[in-house]
């Protein structure tokens, strides 16, 4: 099993090294600059008999034989030029694999650290993560990426021993699913977030509809499946939920309903 560092102690970072050490991989150290969720993360891989130590300082990390980079897409280019500033000024003959878990963020963004003649790769969970929800990893596709067939190797061995679905793709391919990732789940939540308010502590009424519209757009597609007074183009009936959103002051709801409404009417009218 390869010994690995992770930088970052957020949801993925958290997620991600307590499925590998149920995996039996080895956390060498965790480094993160929040002391708070450093401490956090390390009760919790040692809880699950990790011997990982924790720091705030990158250089620790070079010893391991991958290095995986989980912190904010706008933090990764920054983390990467500090340690290549750092592999650069200690002269260190063998550098770890690196490899980092955005969906949006290049693989070109390890540029520094490749000019010292550093591998690297891509480990993107396609999944919403949180530190307080446990999650097995084998409902998690992996989209992975990687500089060489080294890294291919060792992100196969990865992925495979967490049980993930997993495929190679290319920078842009993964930022085309992360696109539509969005779509599926954030937009999807933000939805949910508008419908919730207008039946007020009624909303779980509406979890067997969505569950089943979403079945049902997998099973076959979302235009075979769309249903509703746009799709039959019922305008008395659309005129109805506008007034009724409109009495209630329900505004961002209206604006939304709006919006949707005439580009499902749009489509039916092709």
């Amino acid at each position: 099993m390869y010994r690995i560092s992770i930088v970052g102690a957020g949801n993925v970072a958290f997620r991600l090294s307590l499925a590998l050490v149920d995996k039996g991989f080895g956390i060498e150290y965790v480094c993160n600059r929040s002391e708070k969720n450093l401490e956090r993360l390390l009760k919790a891989l040692r809880s699950n008999g990790s011997s990982a130590a924790g720091a705030t300082d990158l250089s620790c990390t070079l010893g391991s034989d991958i290095v995986i980079i989980a912190v904010s897409d706008g933090a990764i280019g920054s983390v990467i030029e500090e340690l290549a500033g750092i592999s650069d000024k200690c002269g260190t003959a063998s550098l770890p694999v690196f490899l980092h878990t955005s969906g949006a963020t290049p693989i070109d963004v390890f540029a520094p650290l490749a000019r010292l003649g550093a591998e690297y790769g891509v480990l993107y969970p396609l999944m919403t993560l949180s530190r307080n929800k446990n999650i097995d990893f084998k409902h998690v596709p992996m989209l992975l990426e990687a500089s060489s067939d080294n890294v291919r190797s060792r992100l196969d061995a990865i992925a495979t021993a967490l049980g993930s679905e997993h495929y190679f793709y290319d920078s842009e391919y993964r930022l085309k699913m992360h696109v539509a990732a969005v779509f599926a789940s954030n937009f999807v939540n933000y939805l949910l977030g508008l419908a919730f308010p207008i039946v007020q502590r009624d909303h779980p009424l509406l979890l067997p509809l969505t569950l089943e519209t979403v079945r049902n757009c997998y099973l076959h597609t979302p235009a075979s499946t769309l249903t509703g007074p746009a799709r039959r183009g019922d305008m008395e009936t659309i005129g109805k939920h506008l007034e009724l959103l409109g009495k209630c002051g329900l505004t961002e709801q209206e604006e939304i309903y709006r919006l949707i409404t005439g580009k499902i009417l749009e489509k039916i009218r092709k």
